[in-house]
């Protein structure tokens, strides 16, 4: 197979380069940079270092290219099997559209990215017809990494991902053997329920898949998973919250991810900034089971009807989301935010699929997140004025 990683920063490098690590050479790895000049660059670079701990591993035998047509140094890209999206959720539509004459329905792409919208941005933008739907998988990554310089990224912080495939438009059930009477950690997924080894007359279709999956689960140190998308989804939400509680904070407040709890005004405005994410999650939950229940055109809903708040993801309570919010605080203490660094880079954020995916939820289902939406303005305003603009001392007040 040919696995191709779209995006060159810290989390695309990790992950190509223990790709490359855990699979045989017969397998290509490809990395897609913007430009033919970054891919010669990259390439002459002779390889990819990949630092934890003070220990430094290099590893060789990866491809780079880029998407130009015109590009001497790829006169003939292949048919993309495996498309990793690495970039961050603002650039992903526009990365993956530039690809498109090289995905097909029968590719895999996998979006590992922060933040939520970009699915949905996909399948309503790029990808309408479902007949001509690649597959695609959707991910939460608890990794942390930085890059040292180009081609180098320090992994700061070991976690895992969580990959989740999107239910088929073809309809094949990808989750049809798991049990859910049995205890959690006893349900299991099949690979061959994506696609068989052997006698599958649409393997063509879904081998792609399959492999994808194989590869990124076989890399040990990337620690990735494939886990029911209904799982995946709450995880995502969760981790949304966490996103839009201390990547704003910390980017309008100029300061390192352990700092913000350490005040209570910080405590108060994320606690509020909780309760809002998990309002959103309730209503958007609600609905989802709404939507799942056979109806009576004739009948209305019965309050004995409504759905169990029981069933209710506990991860996404606004008590759990707090808890989490400080867990990962404390965790990253030492680190900066990937937002606070676009702003000191002056670089756009990735707010509108953060706090901006929140608001439009809360649009949607008609609840009211007014300190969200402050911290919404408030970020859109800080990417528009320099974090270090000197200002005159003369005309104070």
């Amino acid at each position: 197979m040919h696995i191709h990683v779209l995006g060159y920063g810290a989390i695309g490098t990790l992950v190509a380069h223990h790709l490359r690590a855990t699979l045989p050479l017969k397998h290509l790895v490809s990395v897609i940079h913007k430009t033919p000049a970054l891919a010669y660059q990259a390439s002459e670079a002779g390889g990819i270092k990949v630092e934890r701990d003070g220990v430094v591993q290099f590893q060789k035998h990866i491809l780079h290219e880029s998407p130009d047509p015109y590009d001497d140094y790829n006169p003939k890209p292949s048919p993309i099997e495996s498309l990793i999206v690495a970039v961050k959720a603002q650039s992903a539509i526009q990365g993956i559209m530039s690809l498109l004459p090289r995905i097909s329905s029968n590719s895999t792409i996998v979006l590992l990215h922060n933040g939520m919208g970009v699915y949905e941005n996909l399948i309503k933008a790029v990808f309408r017809n479902r007949e001509q739907r690649p597959n695609i998988v959707v991910s939460v990554n608890n990794h942390g990494a930085f890059l040292k310089q180009e081609g180098h990224v320090v992994h700061t912080g070991v976690g895992d991902i969580k990959l989740g495939i999107v239910p088929d438009p073809k309809g094949r059930d990808f989750e049809v053997s798991l049990d859910t009477s049995l205890p959690k950690e006893d349900q299991k997924l099949s690979l061959d329920d994506i696609t068989p080894l052997s006698g599958d007359p649409l393997a063509q279709r879904y081998v792609s898949l399959r492999n994808t999956i194989t590869a990124l689960t076989s890399a040990e140190q990337l620690n990735a998973s494939w886990q029911p998308i209904y799982d995946v989804q709450v995880a995502m939400r969760c981790k949304l919250a966490v996103n839009a509680v201390v990547n704003p904070l910390t980017a309008l407040l100029n300061c390192k991810n352990g700092e913000l709890f350490e005040h209570p005004e910080a405590l108060r405005l994320s606690k509020r900034l909780c309760a809002e994410a998990s309002i959103v999650f309730w209503a958007q939950w609600e609905q989802e089971v709404w939507a799942k229940r056979p109806r009576d055109a004739g009948d209305a809903h019965e309050d004995a009807d409504k759905p169990n708040s029981q069933d209710f993801p506990r991860e996404l309570s606004a008590e759990r989301l707090m808890l989490e919010c400080e867990r990962v605080a404390k965790l990253t203490s030492d680190n900066v935010s990937s937002m606070l660094v676009d702003v000191r880079r002056g670089r756009q954020t990735e707010i509108e699929y953060i706090s901006g995916y929140l608001f439009r939820m809360a649009q949607r289902y008609k609840v009211p997140i007014p300190v969200t939406a402050a911290i919404l303005d408030l970020m859109r305003l800080r990417s528009k004025l320099p974090i270090d603009k000197p200002l005159p001392l003369n005309s104070v007040l």
